[in-house]
């Protein structure tokens, strides 16, 4: 059964995904225009530099440096698609960066920006349906959302695993399948997700995901 929830705010399914540098699918098709090849490099280009932009935002300590960054990050991302507006790469950047904004801006969410966000989510991963961010995102929104929203334990499991399955190294998928165990009453699946989360945090050097990993780790029940 699923437990009361601690806060309802359908933009903390970001807090738990996992952001990182996309990797970029895109390559570049011989028999396009060489202005075609070259703008579709210059949007890979800014996407990387977007998606640094995304992970130094979500280890900076300060607000003020958080909002910067993810300010830049979405700016970058939108530059990118203005060259190439099928990277999903960069559609994800700006689904992230303008989340994470509106949870450090304490904006109250509507039915519009949760159809806005879920919109671009959805294009991310019709773009690409493997895009390992995008469904982890997409299992972070089935957990986070309440039922009467489109809230789903099972199916937010289902695309959690997919998304560790096409990034094995993700950190923020496991640690919100380990959430989804939780509230889906299964803590003894739990610990090995957190544990190999945790690992991962440390060899990456991501230290700001073991602060997220032990309070997860400390809701699990005695046994």
């Amino acid at each position: 059964m699923r437990q009361p929830r601690r806060r309802i705010c359908v933009f903390l399914a970001f807090a738990l995904v996992a952001i990182a540098a996309p990797s970029l699918h895109a390559a570049d098709n011989p028999a396009s225009p060489a202005g075609e090849r070259s703008s579709r490099s210059r949007a890979d280009d800014l996407t990387a530099d977007a998606a640094l932009l995304l992970e130094k935002a979500e280890a900076a300590d300060a607000k003020g440096d958080k909002v910067a960054a993810y300010e830049k990050a979405c700016a970058t991302a939108k530059e990118a698609l203005a060259l190439d507006e099928n990277n999903a790469d960069a559609h994800f950047v700006v689904f992230a960066a303008e989340g994470r904004l509106e949870l450090l801006a304490g904006t109250v969410p509507n039915p519009m920006n949760l159809y806005k966000a879920q919109g671009r989510l959805d294009h991310v991963l019709e773009l690409d349906p493997a895009h390992a961010d995008g469904l982890a995102a997409k299992g972070g929104l089935y957990r986070q959302l309440p039922w009467a929203l489109g809230g789903d334990l099972d199916k937010a499991e289902t695309f959690l695993k997919r998304a560790i399955e096409e990034n094995p190294d993700a950190i923020g998928a496991r640690l919100e399948l380990a959430a989804t165990y939780l509230e889906k009453g299964q803590p003894e699946k739990c610990t090995r997700l957190i544990d190999e989360a945790v690992a991962i945090a440390e060899k990456q050097g991501k230290t700001h995901r073991l602060e997220e990993a032990a309070k997860l780790r400390a809701e699990i029940p005695a046994h």
